[in-house]
């Protein structure tokens, strides 16, 4: 018994000399995915047609998507993550495009869109993140052009990309999973331009 007693005592020290930073686990990073649901804003744009718009109607619609992303190491108190975005809206927007004597009513329905963003931005509490984001993405957008005049109508399809912008705050309710907020504003050509004021919620594995 004082054999084994003594075999304890010695196996015990070197255990509790071992730094603690080396008994820790390597950081693994989590990868989360979620739905989100929101509102799109979208302005009236030319869409090629040459001539000034001298009259517009842009529809708010409901963007809503699913989302996958890795939250990666970051400094002390700290929060950084990659992300992807698929989503689809309802948005719509008309413009009266006028060319001399010539008008044009330029028809828009948002469709398909995408994004590949990072997160960047501070953890002071636990559960509770705040971060700014940035990244590209792009939205396929169905376009009618009828002519004013003669009713003649086209269709074609366009893509508007460029760069995202924005800012979010998200909360884990537990260990696994959380819900977030975000605004996104996307600069593209023309003055198209979506925003969006989104909310999500997500697990995390």
């Amino acid at each position: 018994m004082r054999k084994i007693a003594s075999v304890i005592a010695l196996t015990a020290v070197p255990l509790g000399a071992i730094p603690a930073q080396a008994q820790s686990i390597p950081f693994v990073p989590d990868i989360y995915m979620g739905l989100e649901v929101g509102t799109g804003e979208r302005s009236a744009s030319r869409f090629g047609e040459t001539g000034t718009i001298v009259a517009s109607d842009e529809s708010n619609g409901v963007d809503y998507g699913a989302f996958i992303g890795v939250e990666l190491p970051a400094f002390p108190l700290g929060y950084m993550a990659v992300e992807a975005t698929i989503g689809d809206s309802t948005g719509e927007t008309t413009a009266l495009v006028r060319d001399g004597t010539t008008d044009r009513e330029v028809t828009t329905q948002a469709r398909f869109n995408w994004s590949a963003t990072a997160r960047l931005g501070l953890a002071p509490l636990p559960g509770l993140a705040a971060y700014g984001i940035a990244g590209y993405g792009g939205e396929q957008v169905d376009v009618t052009v009828t002519d004013v005049a003669t009713g003649t109508q086209f269709e074609r399809d366009d893509s508007m990309d460029g760069i995202i912008y924005g800012l979010g705050a998200r909360y884990m309710i537990g260990t696994d999973v959380g819900i977030r907020a975000e605004y996104r504003h996307r600069e593209t050509s023309g003055a198209y331009d979506p925003e969006q004021f989104m909310i999500g919620a997500f697990v995390s594995f």
